[in-house]
């Protein structure tokens, strides 16, 4: 067994066995609740510029055959409790495949405590220094690059999960990366989805982008889903703020304010929208834990900062994607 050792900042050094590549790796340090599904959590786009404690004490018991919410791991290390092991030298060689460093650890509790107490923290494989992701264009180290198709329905990738597609697999759609969305094809579709993502929503990079997202929800029916639903909310002349803690479980409760139904939904942000009323949209969700904006609704968008789409986690608000269908059917 080799050892590798993971710095957190304002907590000191911890030493585990070490899987995958034994690289220095940077970035900040979240924990999702989630039990299963972790292919999903490390292939997750909203996870990059992240290093990935587990909370749940037992990862990696099925192996590394999950299809993944992209074509490859997006985080930038991972940090488990316990692998069983049968199965440790598969996990290990996946994320060695990547370059991915990971560290199995009997602290995880230790780290996961001092995060909701303090805060997410920055985290380091292998050297004791930070550096903080969200000072970079995290956003563009996960797009695809695909060449749009001639599709009814148009997804602006800005690190969209796959499982979103499968509830869109009644129309033919076209993904198109951010930094080449021109409002000119706004003209052959249907209706709008603007994906999940990393990264801060603010990001100088993304302003071209945003200034366009009024135009495209004034012309078609839209859904913004994560960064997405942020982003729209600042082209609307919201404002976002980085939380203390973030929310990143697969359990959380969110109320329908319009019919006062809650739903239990998976989460993955660090960031949140704070809500005027006086800018042209309806507050639809909030968070029942922190009363935090969890999505907008106008006359002719809707969003959400939670994932309808689970992967992994629960699909109580997939109705949103029924919503969605009703506005384009509308226009």
């Amino acid at each position: 067994m080799s050892l590798g050792r993971l710095y957190v900042d304002g907590l000191g050094v911890f030493e585990g066995e070490s899987i995958g590549r034994d690289v220095v790796s940077k970035g900040e340090l979240v924990f999702t609740t989630s039990p299963s599904g972790y292919l999903k959590s490390i292939t997750d786009p909203s996870y990059s510029g992240q290093i990935l404690v587990f909370s749940f004490p037992f990862i990696g018991s099925y192996g590394v055959g999950e299809i993944g919410e992209s074509g490859q791991p997006r985080v930038r290390g991972v940090v488990v409790n316990h692998v069983p092991e049968i199965m440790k030298e598969e996990f290990s060689s996946y994320l060695e495949k990547w370059g991915i460093p990971g560290l199995v650890l009997k602290d995880t509790r230790k780290i996961v405590d001092y995060i909701r107490t303090n805060g997410n923290r920055l985290g380091s494989f292998g050297a004791d220094e930070f550096v903080d992701p969200y000072k970079s264009n995290l956003i563009d180290d996960t797009l695809d690059n695909e060449v749009p198709s001639e599709g009814n329905l148009l997804l602006i990738d800005l690190g969209y999960k796959r499982n979103i597609l499968k509830f869109l697999s009644e129309y033919s759609v076209s993904i198109v990366p951010y930094n080449r969305f021109d409002l000119k094809q706004l003209e052959r579709v249907d209706g709008v989805v603007v994906s999940n993502g990393p990264g801060d929503p603010t990001y100088i990079d993304l302003a071209g982008f945003v200034g366009k997202l009024k135009t495209v929800i004034e012309r078609k029916p839209t859904l913004g889903i994560c960064l997405g639903h942020q982003l729209i909310s600042l082209s609307l002349g919201m404002k976002t703020e980085k939380m203390k803690f973030g929310h990143r479980s697969i359990n959380h409760p969110v109320e329908d304010v319009s019919t006062g139904r809650i739903g239990i939904t998976t989460h993955n942000h660090g960031f949140t929208v704070v809500f005027d009323s006086s800018k042209g949209a309806r507050e639809r969700y909030r968070s029942m834990n922190d009363g935090t904006n969890e999505g907008l609704e106008g006359r002719n968008f809707l969003t959400s900062q939670f994932h309808p789409e689970g992967g992994p986690g629960p699909i109580d608000e997939m109705r949103i994607f029924a919503e969605f269908k009703r506005l384009m059917n509308e226009r």
